[in-house]
């Protein structure tokens, strides 16, 4: 469960400010909300997809381990 700030907090601080988790977290949630972006939202997404890029291109689930089940 993400617990980290909203758009409409974000909206007023950098990207270069936003941490991984919230870059990671608002990308993954406008890009299944893409087909109903304005084009404000769309410009957002893709300086947020150059933003995580610019990072290394990490998102929130590149770290975590694979789990695998043996039955």
């Amino acid at each position: 469960m993400y617990t980290g700030r909203n758009l409409e907090e974000l909206s007023m601080t950098p990207l270069t400010d936003w941490n991984l988790d919230e870059l990671s977290y608002h990308h993954f949630i406008m890009a299944q909300m893409s087909p109903y972006l304005n084009q404000q939202g769309a410009s957002l997404h893709r300086q947020v997809i150059k933003e995580i890029e610019n990072r290394g291109n990490q998102t929130w689930n590149s770290q975590t381990p694979n789990i695998y089940d043996h039955f």
